[in-house]
């Protein structure tokens, strides 16, 4: 795979209307002030703004992808807060752009192979052949440019963010019961 630039990681807190108080990005762009939706692409504003409206009103975790206006991709999680003045806390972990290039499926395989499924749960769980999971795996290396099949495993470990715990069995605090 081409040597990739440093990627992103930011911490972001918004008051009950969606306005940015503070965040963690070193970008002079991101600045308190405007809503933080204002960031996303045109594409993923309103994907953006339901969220956060979700999070602040219904008090639900809130986990999707989107894109910034100048087109950097992150995997976004967001929790309710307790507080109007601080209502949500958001972190974006930003994904390599390469991953646009992966068909659904792929993506999905390499969501369950972070996860820790086998070949053969993966083939299992998306009703295909492990066959057919061999071939996303292959054309996802080779989409990424990836050598061997432990730098797929080691890119999906990275950028392929499964979910841990379905958001509906999250309480409202957001942290999984015991």
């Amino acid at each position: 795979m081409a040597r990739m630039t440093q990627l992103v990681t930011t911490v972001t807190l918004c008051d009950s209307a969606g306005r940015m108080i503070w965040t963690s990005s070193a970008n002079p762009e991101y600045k308190p002030g405007p809503f933080v939706w204002e960031y996303a692409s045109p594409e993923d504003r309103e994907v953006s703004k339901n969220a956060i409206s979700r999070a602040v009103v219904l008090r639900e975790p809130q986990e999707f992808d989107a894109s910034t206006r100048v087109g950097e991709h992150y995997h976004v999680w967001i929790w309710p807060l307790n507080s109007p003045e601080l209502a949500v806390c958001i972190l974006a972990v930003q994904v390599p752009p390469e991953m646009k290039l992966l068909s659904a499926r792929e993506t999905t395989s390499l969501k369950l192979l972070a996860e820790g499924c086998t070949t053969s749960e993966i083939a299992r769980e998306l009703d295909i052949s492990v066959s057919t999971v061999h071939t996303h795996f292959r054309r996802a290396r080779k989409k990424l440019k990836l050598r061997s099949v432990e730098a797929l495993i080691g890119f999906a470990a990275r950028y392929c963010y499964p979910r841990s715990v379905p958001l509906a069995d999250l309480p409202l605090n957001g942290m999984p019961s015991e």
